[in-house]
Parts: structure tokens; sequence; C-alpha cells
């Protein structure tokens, strides 16, 4: 049985990992030492490990300034952190030297299963390409420039064509900057044209919705649905970007991620579609107005003729009202248009 010996971070992450084979070694800063510590808290020759006649490994502190401390134990929960001068070394034992931690295992220690990678990766290798992120994200720059020239009713200046494209552009690299800065503090590994890619296409599949969306709109007059459809559409795309960025970023369970990132968009999202919902009963003054131009192309049914459409039109607004006796005891039943007429014959 031999000891290994791992510098580790505070987040548990192993640094550097040491075999010792032999009956001591010794830790520190210099470089005779077998475990050498970049730490100028520790000593030049800090500690040293022997192997006693029973084959246990017991830590001895070599006369240091700042001396050792037991942080914990990972296998047993019952050890508690303490200051220690000589300790028998038992396996999972963390102890902190200056500033640096070691972590002490025996090699008979059993290891977990490996973890298949997941079927993703093969996706995200392809995204975390530059040519691959910087034509997603022309892409990107160049639908939200043609949407909003088609949404202006105004001469579209090149002022707001810059604003269009500083907007679009940006956002992704913020939200993958952001990503990729909580990967390299977690996982020290940033992926950060991974992020950009994914954000990028997340970005034209909802764009590409709502250009479909006029469509439907222009077709079915789906106006009072379409903010529904809207979240209906964010609550697919959101989840995946968050499972792919938390996949990529944090260090947590497939399960833990899966229900994080679902849950956390469906409660705003929901919210915001049970205020929509309340607002469908309400009346409207001003009518749904589409400053897109459509091609007739894009009419899928097809269209009323005029002289039909106009007569029906009665059937659409007349508002029937109830019946009333006149002077002569007869019932009369009359609706708002017949009034109206009357009116302006009289």
């Amino acid at each position: 049985m031999a000891l290994i010996i791992e510098e580790i971070n505070r987040a548990h992450r192993v640094g550097t990992r040491y075999r010792m084979d032999g009956e001591r070694t010794t830790i520190g800063r210099c470089y005779d030492n077998a475990v050498m510590v970049e730490d100028p808290h520790a000593d030049p020759v800090h500690a040293e490990v022997v192997r006693d006649e029973d084959g246990c490994y017991v830590l001895r502190d070599l006369d240091s300034l700042n001396g050792m401390r037991l942080i914990r134990n990972f296998r047993d929960k019952s050890v508690k952190p303490t200051n220690i001068r000589e300790h028998l070394i038992e396996s999972g034992d963390e102890i902190q030297i200056g500033k640096s931690r070691l972590r002490f295992i025996d090699t008979e220690m059993s290891v977990p299963p490996a973890i298949p990678l997941h079927s993703a990766e093969t996706v995200f290798d392809r995204l975390a390409t530059t040519p691959v992120a910087v034509a997603l994200c022309v892409l990107v720059a160049a639908l939200s420039l043609w949407m909003a020239y088609l949404g202006s009713t105004s001469e579209f200046k090149w002022t707001g064509a810059v604003e269009v494209l500083t907007d679009a552009v940006l956002g992704l690299l913020i939200y993958a900057a952001a990503w990729a800065f909580i990967g390299k503090v977690v996982k020290h590994e940033s992926h950060f044209l991974a992020h950009l890619s994914i954000a990028a296409s997340a970005a034209l599949l909802y764009a590409a919705w709502q250009w479909f969306g006029t469509l439907l709109n222009f077709n079915f007059s789906l106006h009072q649905v379409m903010p529904l459809l809207n979240i209906l559409v964010l609550a697919i795309l959101i989840p995946v970007m968050l499972w792919c960025a938390a996949y990529l970023a944090l260090n947590i369970a497939p399960h833990w991620r899966l229900v994080a990132s679902i849950l956390l968009p469906w409660c705003f999202l929901g919210f915001a579609a049970a205020v929509e919902i309340g607002k469908m009963d309400e009346f409207s003054g001003a009518p749904e107005v589409s400053k897109e131009l459509k091609s007739k192309d894009f009419l899928w049914r097809k269209p009323v003729p005029q002289k039909e459409f106009l007569a029906s039109t009665p059937a659409l607004f007349d508002i029937p009202i109830e019946k009333s006796k006149n002077k002569r005891g007869k019932s009369s039943s009359k609706t708002a248009s017949d009034n109206n007429l009357e009116t302006q014959g009289e």
C-alpha cells in the first residue's frame, strides 16, 4: 500500500498529486521536498510523513512557524478541525499547511466507476469553435436588423441599425461571458465559445418563431393568444439553454441540473402567462395593428370576396334589442342598425 498526497483548493479540486512509496517524505517550499507547495506561509521544510513499523503513516510538524491544522476527513464526518503537531494519518484526512490544503488517501481506497460522457458533448465540441460562434452571431445580428427594418414605419437610419446590432451582439457576449466566468471559478473551464454559440442558436430559433408567429397572426388573427404562444416557446428554449449552461459551468448532479433548469424559468414564465390570461377578457379600444407588410403569397387560406364580406357584416355587428309593446299593444323587435336607419330617415 502506498500513500497519495493531493494538493487541493478550497473547492476540493485536486491541483497536484504525489505518490509516497518510501519510508519518509518531506513537505515544504524548498525544492528538496518530495511534496512541494507554493505557499509563502509554509516553511522550506514544513512537515514530514513517515511510515512506522505497523505500516501506518504518521504526519509530524518540523517546528514550523504557522503549524498544521486538521480540517476534516471526508470519509469520517465525526472528525473536527483542530491544531496538530503529530497525527496518525487516516485515509481521507485533509490537512492545512500555511494556507495550502493537502489530502491524504491510501491507494487501496476504491473509486467510483467512470461516468459515461453525455451525448451533448459532441454537440458542444462542434459549437465551441471560432468559425461556428462567429457565424451564428453574424446571423443573429443580420436577422435582428432585418426584422427591425420590416417593423419600422419611418425611415430606417443607420444609427438605428447600429443600435440594433449592438444590442443583439452585446447581449450574447454578456450572457456567454457571465457563464464562462462562473465555469472558470467552479470547474476551471470557461467554454466561452460554447456558451456564445448556444445563446446565438437559441436567439435564432426564437427569431424564427417570431417571424412564423406573424404569419400565423396574419392568417388566423391570433393576436389574443400570441403572447401565450411566445411564452410557451420561451418555456422550451430557456430550460434548454440553462441545462447546457449548468452542464458546462456547474458541478451539480444530473437530476438537480434538470430540475433547476426547468423549474426556475417556469416559475417566472408561469406568472407572466397568468397575467396574459387575465388580460384576455379585457376590452381594448385600440385595434390590433401590424406594421409589417405581408405578400399575398403568405396568405394560406382563400380570401373572402368583398361583396360576400359586406353581405355578412349585419350578422356580425347588429345587436338585438329586447321586445317592447307599441301604443297599439303589438310587440316589436328591432336591431341597432334598424334604429339607426329610422333615425337617419327622420
